[in-house]
C-alpha cells in the first residue's frame, strides 16, 4: 500500500513530517505514528461498523479519563477498501518492556494509577437494551467449554475447571453491564518517564461485568511485575479494603479465562497452546485449584 496515496486522502497527514510504522502486537491493523502526535490505524472496510463503534466509544471514554487517546477522525478510503481511525498518540513504552527498568515502588505506583483509570472507564454503561451479562457470557462459556472438552488435557484438570465454572456461574447474574477493555495487561498499558501514561488498544472492547476486565492479570501481568499487578488491584479499589465478593468474582473469572485461552491457543499453534497451558497451570496453582479466592502473589 502506497503511503503517499494515503497521505493525500487524510487531511491530518498531508503536512506530516515524520511517519513511522508500528509493528508490535497481535492486531492485524496497520499502525503509523504521525509526528509523535497522532496514531493512524488502517483496517479492512469490511470491519467498518464494528470499528466505528470502537472509535466512538474511545471518544466517549476520553471524557472519563485523560489517560485514553482522543478520537480525532474516522473515515474510509473507498478506492482501496480500507477504513481508518486517527487517534492522539500516547508516547512511551508498553509496560511489558518498561516495567523492568522501574523500582518496585515505581512499579506499584504505576499499577495503582492504571487501576484507578480503569475504574473510571468502568463508569461507562452499556448501550440501552444491551443483553444481560449473564445471558451473553453464559452462551460464550457454553461454546468454549464444548471445544475445551475435546482438548488433549489431563482429565483431572478438565474436571476441576469445568465443575468450578458450572458450580459458580450464577455469580454472573445481576452483575452490571459496563465498558470492558477486555485486554487489560502490561502490553496495553503505557509507561512514560517512569510513570503510567495511558491505556491503549481498544479493539477487543466489549460490555459486561467490569470485574471481568481484571481476569488476565494472573496470566500476563504478575509475571512481568507482581508489584505493578498488586498496584492495579489496589488502585482499582482506591486503596480501600477489598471485600470477599470481589475476590470471589476475580477467582471465578480467572478460571473462566483458562477455557478460551487454551481453545484459542490450540487453534493458533502448538507453541501458543503450550504457552497458554503453562500460564493456566500457574493460575491454578496461584489459586490452589480455585479453592483460594485471593491469589498467592497478592498476599
Amino acid at each position: 500500500m502506497c503511503l503517499s496515496h494515503i497521505k493525500e486522502k487524510i487531511p491530518y497527514l498531508i503536512n506530516a513530517e515524520q511517519i513511522s510504522e508500528l509493528n508490535k502486537g497481535f492486531s492485524h491493523d496497520q499502525k503509523y505514528v504521525i509526528d509523535q502526535q497522532y496514531l493512524l490505524r488502517l483496517f479492512s472496510s469490511e470491519k467498518q461498523d464494528k470499528r466505528k463503534e470502537e472509535f466512538e466509544t474511545i471518544k466517549t471514554l476520553s471524557t472519563y479519563s485523560s489517560f485514553v487517546p482522543a478520537g480525532i477522525q474516522f473515515g474510509t478510503l473507498h478506492d482501496i477498501n480500507r477504513s481508518y481511525m486517527l487517534l492522539t498518540y500516547i508516547p512511551g513504552q508498553d509496560g511489558e518492556e518498561a516495567l523492568k527498568d522501574l523500582t518496585e515502588k515505581e512499579q506499584y505506583t504505576a499499577g495503582y494509577s492504571s487501576g484507578q483509570e480503569l475504574k473510571h472507564l468502568h463508569q461507562l454503561k452499556a448501550p440501552p437494551n444491551y443483553p444481560s451479562w449473564f445471558s451473553v457470557k453464559q452462551k460464550k462459556n457454553d461454546r468454549y467449554l464444548a471445544d475445551f472438552k475435546d482438548l488433549d488435557l489431563a482429565k483431572s484438570i478438565k474436571e476441576t475447571i469445568i465443575s468450578y465454572i458450572r458450580e459458580n456461574e450464577l455469580l454472573m447474574k445481576g452483575r452490571p453491564n459496563r465498558f470492558q477493555h477486555d485486554d487489560f495487561h502490561p502490553s496495553n498499558l503505557v509507561i512514560h518517564n517512569k510513570r503510567f501514561s495511558g491505556i491503549i488498544d481498544f479493539q477487543r472492547m466489549d460490555w459486561g461485568d467490569p470485574i471481568h476486565d481484571l481476569q488476565k492479570l494472573g496470566f500476563f501481568s504478575k509475571q512481568v511485575s507482581i508489584e505493578f499487578t498488586k498496584g492495579i488491584i489496589d488502585g482499582y479499589h482506591e486503596g480501600k479494603r477489598i471485600d470477599e465478593s470481589f475476590w470471589r468474582l476475580y477467582n471465578f473469572y480467572s478460571a473462566v479465562h483458562i477455557v478460551p485461552a487454551l481453545v484459542w491457543g490450540k487453534r493458533i499453534s502448538q507453541n501458543q497452546y503450550t504457552f497458554m497451558l503453562e500460564r493456566s497451570l500457574e493460575v491454578m496453582e496461584d489459586h490452589d485449584q480455585f479453592r483460594c479466592e485471593v491469589p498467592k502473589w497478592y498476599k
